[in-house]
């Protein structure tokens, strides 16, 4: 919950964003969860805004008229084994993430509208600047080893990940900038406080699940997660073969409860089925040896869609295929934006949309802030396929008879049809995109000594990079496009749109939040350092029996209340 302060005046102030037609009721609920409002205090906002009691929101599609919960039973899931040993330090693929949040947890989680829920941490507060935040942990919660949970469990986890000689390239690419080690000090052992490098509006994303290197882990954690599988979660990592299976059981001491107090999980454990090709494990769905795929490509699951035995649950996800223009490299780096806008205005992408996802993602523009998927930001100018523009463009950066440049992409969801598409849409204008198609692994292999300087998704020329959601457009901007940003596959340094996005986290109010989020949106297009043609719709595929399971897609697949009726 918030300080009685920002009840009062953030309150107030959100109450009247509404009224006055700026804002949703939506809207006001995400903000407010931002800042900590407890429930209570939030239905009272909108009370307060008149009208209909109702925030407008929907339900998770698995809690849509779902049966009483049943105890006990194993809920099997089927996705890709995790690329590496699954350090939750260092993980950053859907596999390693889906299997350790099994029983690990975060101080704060996202809810399937993106809005956010305590967990560990029962309450957060700011100070009127905005760059120190105060977090009261949730007291009596034990480590499956019996361990009492602590402020030093969250201070050692923090510091851990923002060690210069390692630590975590994920928490860094949030934190780069607004937090530095020794910044968080535990006040005693129920308090944190975390002492930003400047105010930041946006900070409790960076410690929810949405930032998934931020797990907590005991202080005394030395990075042998398979041996010491320690955690506060729901479950306990039971047995572990590499690339084949993971086995859970029920945490029998996990604090949780339901909102009747019945104590959580209700499933006795899981099974984590290894498999990489998508089309095994939709076999393995259909067939009904497996009950849940946490995360589903829409490209060859037609078949999931029309089985009478499965669901087929659809989130208004905010997840991206990045398709960088390195400005380090040729010919990118001599042709500027007219070279980067040229490309983009090839596009065709409602058709790009058709093809791989059968329409059912939402398109983009090039710029985080689009209102589509984040409610509130501003609308962004539509691109449409125009080679008469493209042709003007090509001419204004001295390749009037175009260009061959090579595009980098993983064999890896959908990402090869994509650039087979870009391929295809560019060729009209004399743009010759050359694909370089290698193995995931590849794709992100990187030397241990220089692994930024080194890996190909930051180093190559043009690469299609996938992004799984994230919860706010502040969040995807301060990961890639800041001159700062371990994850900046464009290496774009524009001194305007930082200087503009610090401003932006400066602040609560949200009259001038918008104008700064329209300024940073049309830095953002006008250069076009990335492309992005869509916002992916996730989709997560269980059997109709199976209900609980909660998180926006993607890689967030909460199975503390999953639970499956005969």
């Amino acid at each position: 919950m918030a300080s009685a302060k920002y009840e009062r005046e953030y309150g107030q102030h959100l109450v009247e964003e509404v009224i006055k037609g700026r804002m949703t009721r939506r809207q006001l609920l995400v903000r407010a969860s931002v800042f900590g409002f407890s429930l209570t205090a939030a239905g009272q906002l909108l009370a307060a805004c008149g009208g209909s009691s109702s925030s407008g929101s929907s339900a998770s599609p698995s809690a849509s008229g779902a049966p009483a919960p049943v105890m006990g039973g194993t809920l099997k899931l089927i996705g890709p084994a995790p690329i590496t040993d699954p350090d939750p330090v260092t993980i950053y693929d859907q596999g390693g993430i889906v299997l350790v949040t099994q029983f690990l947890e975060f101080l704060i989680a996202l809810n399937d509208d993106n809005s956010l829920r305590p967990v560990l941490a029962e309450s957060w507060t700011p100070n009127d600047s905005l760059d120190v935040w105060t977090f009261k942990l949730r007291q009596g919660v034990t480590f499956n080893d019996g361990t009492p949970f602590v402020a030093k469990d969250v201070v050692t986890t923090v510091e851990r990940l923002l060690d210069p000689k390692g630590g975590s390239g994920g928490a860094k690419s949030q934190w780069g900038g607004v937090l530095s080690p020794g910044g968080t000090k535990a006040v005693d052992d129920t308090t944190v406080e975390f002492n930003l490098d400047k105010p930041y509006a946006d900070f409790p994303y960076t410690v929810s699940n949405g930032n998934y290197n931020t797990a907590i882990l005991p202080s005394t954690y030395q990075g042998d997660i398979l041996k010491n599988p320690v955690g506060t979660g729901p479950f306990m990592l039971d047995q572990y073969t590499n690339k084949q299976q993971a086995t859970f059981k029920k945490n029998p001491t996990y604090w949780g409860k339901d909102a009747k107090g019945q104590q959580l999980p209700y499933l006795d454990g899981l099974v984590y089925v290894m498999v990489e090709d998508n089309s095994a494990q939709n076999l393995q769905l259909q067939s009904g040896a497996v009950d849940v795929q946490p995360q589903t490509v829409f490209q060859g699951a037609q078949a999931l869609f029309q089985d009478p035995n499965l669901r087929v649950d659809i989130y208004p996800g905010t997840g991206i295929r990045e398709v960088a223009f390195n400005q380090t490299k040729e010919p990118w780096k001599s042709g500027g934006a007219n070279l980067w806008q040229a490309v983009a205005y090839c596009l065709d992408r409602p058709a790009i949309n058709k093809a791989l996802y059968d329409g059912r993602s939402n398109l983009g523009y090039d710029t985080f802030w689009e209102p589509t998927v984040f409610p509130g930001s501003p609308t962004p100018p539509e691109r449409a396929q125009d080679y008469d523009k493209v042709k003007q463009l090509l001419a204004d950066a001295g390749q009037p008879n175009g260009f061959t440049a090579e595009l980098t992409v993983a064999k890896y969801l959908e990402n090869p049809q994509l650039a087979q598409l870009i391929q295809d849409q560019c060729k009209p204008a004399g743009i010759n995109i050359k694909i370089n198609q290698i193995s995931y692994t590849a794709f992100y292999a990187g030397s241990d000594a220089d692994y930024y300087g080194t890996t190909p998704w930051i180093v190559a020329p043009m690469t299609i990079v996938e992004w799984g959601s994230r919860p706010a457009p502040g969040i995807y901007a301060a990961a890639m496009l800041l001159p700062d940003a371990v994850w900046s596959s464009s290496h774009w340094n524009n001194p305007e749109f930082a200087s503009t996005f610090d401003q932006y986290e400066s602040t609560i109010d949200e009259a001038t939040r918008t104008p700064l989020a329209t300024k940073l949106s049309t830095l953002q297009q006008n250069d076009t350092p990335i492309m992005l043609p869509f916002y992916i719709s996730q989709a997560r595929t269980q059997k109709k029996t199976v209900y609980g399971i909660t998180g926006p897609g993607s890689f967030y697949c909460d199975c503390s209340a999953a639970y499956m009726v005969s």
